[in-house]
């Protein structure tokens, strides 16, 4: 009986220890994500032709193409021309490119969904457009977007699974590594499924709560 249950805290410890490296891959994953999507959703809003069709390019590449092969091409596809990229490095820069790009679509939707009525009263009492932009827009927009950001973090998140297929030793890495040498499937990838559970339900309850907080009537956040 101890034997099993000393197997049991080991198997446990391990998957632990990967869900430690999933959660450092997917937060400097989410950070960068949500950085490239505020500056590149805050350009679209703006307008600018030129750059409009840059990152209109950016995000169609990322969004319609899959994350699987966005992975295989960093890694193993980017030595051809003389990058190497290490798995960690794979990580969290696949991460942070694919939810960049989602990031950018929510900035740009959660800036034209602030109410013209508050720039255009902003302007008329002499702020300029940068100001404006600063005081009044973003503001509203980041309370705005607080779904659709945390929607995309958790998709990003449960993402990290994928890394496994560069050798990253994340959860699911970990817990097949252990199914291959207990046979334990169910117990093993039960526990993983728990710990991906648990996470994303922290961050959902995390997101109602700044929602709730600071919530703006009549643009859709939750009562």
């Amino acid at each position: 009986m101890r034997i099993v249950q000393n197997d049991l805290m080991k198997e446990v410890t391990e998957l632990l220890a990967g869900l430690g490296n999933s959660l450092l891959i997917s937060a400097i994953g989410i950070a960068l994500g949500i950085g490239i999507g505020l500056v590149l959703g805050a350009i679209r809003y703006a307008r600018i032709p030129i750059t409009n069709i840059a990152i209109v390019g950016f995000v169609n590449a990322f969004r319609c193409t899959p994350l699987l092969v966005q992975i295989f091409l960093l890694f193993y596809a980017l030595p051809d021309i003389g990058i190497r990229l290490t798995p960690f490095e794979t990580s969290w820069l696949a991460l942070a490119l694919w939810g960049g790009a989602y990031q950018t679509e929510v900035f740009r939707a959660a800036f034209e969904a602030v109410p013209k009525g508050e720039v255009t009263a902003a302007r008329a009492l002499g702020l300029p457009a940068f100001q404006t932009f600063l005081d009044i827009t973003l503001p509203i927009a980041l309370r705005v977007a607080i779904t659709g950001t945390t929607t995309t973090a958790i998709t990003q998140f449960r993402s990290s699974s994928f890394m496994i297929v560069v050798g990253y030793q994340e959860l699911t890495y970990v817990a097949n590594r252990i199914v291959s040498d207990t046979f334990k499937v169910f117990e093993t990838f039960g526990i993983a499924c728990l710990m991906y559970l648990l996470v994303c339900s922290i961050l959902s309850a995390l997101s109602r709560t700044f929602e709730r907080r600071l919530a703006i009537p009549g643009l859709g956040v939750v009562k």
